[in-house]
């Protein structure tokens, strides 16, 4: 199995350290709160950046591809009939996907994703208790690739976090472009969802992500997209799944919609 020590940079993240990994989680709590996202650049070193990629890389040609319009707020308004108004608009939603059971299990990808200390500093950023990885046979630790005229449109997350390592960057386009704390659970806030829909200036903010980056993001209040790519070189992204209770599978309609397929056993 893949030692993930070998793959962070242990030096300017010193998670073994008590000063500073109390700087490194002090450092993103204060970002994750002032912006709605922890950005963690070079957390995976060069070399190990290299390992994830490669085998990213050599899946592809098994991924599934997706190709769904879907809406910002994961479902469509009955009481609206304007079909311009946001709990009604839909974005485009293209890309490639590989599931949790095409990883190796000793590759880097999954030994990253079930390393203890780096559950543990997710935990300590988010200043949970303890956090545990799903037992998603499909969804627990999975590979997107977005390719020239890909994107994914602007939408909710309905988990309170996400965390992903991008591994690969595109040649142009691709960035991560998001409205922090915009929306609650109780306020969908449609005004300036639309004004972030339409693209009015000065709404949203763009995350400049290196390959190697961690990112910690609440994408429940934040609505956001990766715009769309191009070039020949693929964005690779690994979204790394989480939760407070352990035990969590997700629905068969969550792993149809990603992958086309239903685990044999949920």
């Amino acid at each position: 199995m893949t030692d993930p020590r070998t793959l962070v940079d242990l030096e300017r993240y010193p998670l073994f350290a008590a000063a500073g990994r109390r700087q490194v989680v002090d450092d993103a709590r204060a970002t994750l709160e002032s912006v709605g996202a922890a950005i963690l650049p070079g957390f995976i070193h060069a070399d190990g950046v290299a390992s994830l990629a490669a085998e990213a890389v050599g899946l592809a040609p098994i991924a599934y591809r997706r190709e769904q319009m879907l809406g910002a707020y994961g479902y469509a308004s009955s009481s609206e009939s304007d079909p311009t108004h946001p709990a009604r608009r839909t974005s485009r939603y293209t890309m490639h996907a590989i599931a949790t059971d095409q990883l190796a299990p000793a590759g880097p990808t999954m030994s990253i994703y079930e390393w203890q200390p780096l559950i543990d500093l997710i935990a300590e950023i988010l200043d949970l208790p303890e956090l545990y990885v799903l037992d998603d046979s499909m969804m627990r630790c999975n590979l997107t690739y977005l390719s020239d005229g890909d994107e994914h449109g602007w939408h909710f997350d309905g988990n309170d976090f996400v965390v992903s390592l991008l591994l690969q960057s595109s040649e142009s386009g691709g960035a991560f472009e998001f409205a922090p704390n915009i929306a609650t659970e109780t306020e969908p806030n449609y005004d300036a969802v639309r004004a972030v829909m339409d693209e009015q200036p000065g709404m949203t903010q763009i995350l400049q992500l290196e390959p190697g980056t961690l990112a910690l993001f609440r994408g429940r209040r934040a609505l956001h997209r990766v715009t769309r790519v191009h070039g020949d070189r693929q964005r690779i992204i690994a979204l790394l799944s989480y939760h407070e209770t352990p035990g969590l599978v997700n629905g068969p309609d969550a792993q149809l919609r990603v992958f086309g397929r239903v685990a044999a056993t949920t």
